[in-house]
């Protein structure tokens, strides 16, 4: 027997040499597999939550050793989406077409127009004449067949029929493309309680004034706010005396089916940049398994859990500073976070995210306000004027559904908005009709919010009664008929009795025992939410809220029977008593899913 040494020396110098050319080849085309796919491959976070390190926010590029060979694997379609006087928009859909592609790059004639904003794209404002513009690198990747979009908003002549050419480092699909290197998202979720559940099958659409899932079957999503990442502990309230895991437990099978999640610009744009922290405010002995988490991996440890127990989130940034006092501000701005990182934290996050159906819907902003003599101040009307928050609710949708067309887009009010006859140029109060911070949608009937993907528009007001604010509604004798008639009726209840669009009261509640009329507000809300089946969150889990308290006491394990007694017939239950998830697989601990309610012949939730 020869050793393996002799073996070796007798092999022909020829084959040595194509063997060194055979390897080199691998290991160069690897190099290029590895540029090719590394961070543009993976448009979000997996659809499982993962716990891995932010992704950069910093575009990479592609390294064009692989040849196109001449021909593009993408195409670009532009068209002129809004004109108004002295400016337009145009809106762009990328298309892959020659397989999937890693990056794109379009290049468009604006004339003598001058880019004024834009969004999902590396184009940049006071641009003008021949321009291009690249993807982000979160909306890089574009699988075979599907499409990506971007847009922007610019000054001057609008092109009569605006030409854009796509190009792309990818090689066309057959000629050695990297694309498609990162491969599929899982398409199921084995829940810790082994539970199987598809991805993708629980996102929600709308119908007229119902939200309804993939079947068409109308849904009710009732449930309560869980405040804590967007203050300045970046992280829930009560991980330093509660588990994670126990207090889910609780949320869910009290029959809270959704879960709004507060959050700031600030933290997301943390999160975006690879800054997320690990929160002090984590009790580590009491919340092992999140030790030496930062505030991202427990966001996501948070994710995995609702998704064990049949929850689904809504996202709301809360304020633009992760502060406990944010709120306040009127904007979707303030200090150094500025009217580009609402925008640019927004579509991050609806990129990581959109293969997980367990975040179903975005709030965009909690309360935008400000009275008429105030500056700045939040107003709605059919301008582009900066400040006109309906104009930036169309803004970031438009890049959120650009990245993430499956989530409900939930759009507040704001506080006051002109009488008949009367403009937002006036600063006399005498000439606006005032409701609570983001509960006034009176404009939205003249000036509604314009989707790119129609049916995910959710109205979103919040009402509150008298021990939040003396309203002067309730400095008089009232009832559930007078409420409704002269103020939840011509504020946002109409777009609902309309079948405008559905409405999801993202903020109610409040302390019970304490003031007659705040029980009977309470109580005739409550029942409004039940005879309509108005979908809803209840403000909230948290006992630290200082004017409402919450469904928790301080202790944060006992509830608050009483104000739980009162909440309890506005959540979803069958026939029989039993809490209903909006997941079609996992059902609430203890309760049913939604394909179980319609299964056993339930009705549907419908006003």
């Amino acid at each position: 027997m020869t050793s393996f040494s002799d073996q070796l020396r007798r092999v022909p110098i020829l084959a040595w040499i194509t063997l060194g050319i055979v390897i080199a080849w691998v290991v160069f085309g690897g190099i290029v597999w590895a540029n090719a796919s590394g961070t543009h491959g993976a448009t979000s976070a997996p659809a499982s939550p993962s716990l891995a390190a932010t992704p950069s926010a910093t575009p990479a590029s592609i390294s064009p050793a692989i040849s196109a060979g001449g021909t593009s694997a993408c195409s670009a379609s532009a068209d002129v989406t809004n004109r108004w006087e002295g400016g337009f928009q145009i809106d762009v859909v990328v298309t892959a077409t020659g397989g999937a592609i890693a990056d794109w790059t379009v290049a468009l004639d604006l004339g003598s127009a001058t880019v004024a904003g834009a969004w999902n794209s590396t184009l940049a404002a006071s641009e003008t004449g021949k321009v291009t513009a690249s993807d982000l690198g979160y909306n890089g990747a574009v699988p075979a067949d599907a499409t990506t979009r971007f847009g922007f908003t610019a000054s001057g002549q609008a092109p009569d029929s605006p030409t854009a050419t796509c190009t792309t480092s990818t090689a066309p699909s057959g000629q050695g493309s990297s694309a498609g290197a990162t491969g599929s998202p899982p398409t199921a979720y084995t829940s810790g309680a082994n539970v199987k559940s598809p991805l993708g099958d629980d996102w929600l659409s709308t119908d007229g004034n119902r939200i309804v899932d993939a079947q068409g079957n109308p849904v009710w999503l009732t449930g309560a706010n869980w405040f804590g990442f967007n203050t300045s502990e970046r992280v829930f309230h009560g991980l330093s005396t509660a588990r994670l895991g126990d207090l889910l437990d609780a949320i869910a099978s009290h029959g809270i089916n959704v879960i709004r999640v507060p959050i700031s610009t600030e933290l997301l744009l943390e999160w975006k940049e690879g800054r997320a922290a690990i929160p002090a405010s984590v009790n580590q002995s009491v919340n092992a398994d999140l030790a030496g988490k930062t505030s991202l991996q427990i966001f996501d440890a948070f994710l995995a859990g609702s998704k064990d127990r049949g929850l689904k989130v809504i996202l709301d940034v809360h304020s633009a500073k992760a502060d406990n006092m944010g709120h306040i501000a009127p904007m979707w701005y303030a200090g150094n976070i500025t009217e580009q990182d609402f925008g640019d934290a927004w579509a991050w996050v609806a990129a990581r995210y959109q293969n997980d159906d367990t975040i179903v819907g975005f709030d965009l902003k909690n309360e935008p306000h400000g009275q008429p003599s105030e500056t700045p101040r939040a107003k709605w009307d059919g301008s582009t004027d900066a400040n006109n928050w309906r104009r930036e609710a169309e803004v970031v949708a438009i890049r959120i559904q650009a990245v993430n067309p499956h989530a409900l887009i939930l759009v507040e009010g704001v506080e006051a908005t002109p009488k008949a006859g009367k403009t937002n140029a006036s600063t006399s109060n005498a000439d606006y009709d005032f409701n609570w911070w983001g509960g006034n949608l009176r404009a939205a009937a003249t000036s509604p919010v314009r989707l790119s993907v129609a049916n995910k528009l959710v109205y979103s007001p919040h009402d509150y009664g008298p021990l939040v604010y003396e309203q002067p509604w309730f400095q008089g004798a009232f009832a559930a008929t007078s409420l409704r008639a002269d103020v939840w009726g011509p504020n946002w209840l109409y777009l609902n009795d309309n079948a405008t669009a559905p409405l999801l009261i993202g903020e109610w509640g409040g302390r019970l025992g304490q003031d007659p009329r705040q029980d009977a507000w309470m109580t005739a809300l409550r029942d409004l939410i039940v005879s309509d089946h108005l979908a809803h969150t209840f403000w909230c889990i948290n006992p630290d809220s200082g004017d409402t308290g919450g469904l928790l006491l301080d202790d944060w394990k006992s509830w608050d029977e009483a104000k739980y007694a009162l909440l309890r017939p506005a959540l979803w239950q069958d026939r029989n008593g039993k809490f209903v998830s909006l997941d079609h697989v996992t059902p609430l601990p203890g309760g049913i899913s939604v394909t179980d309610y319609y299964k056993a012949g339930n009705p549907a939730p419908l006003g």
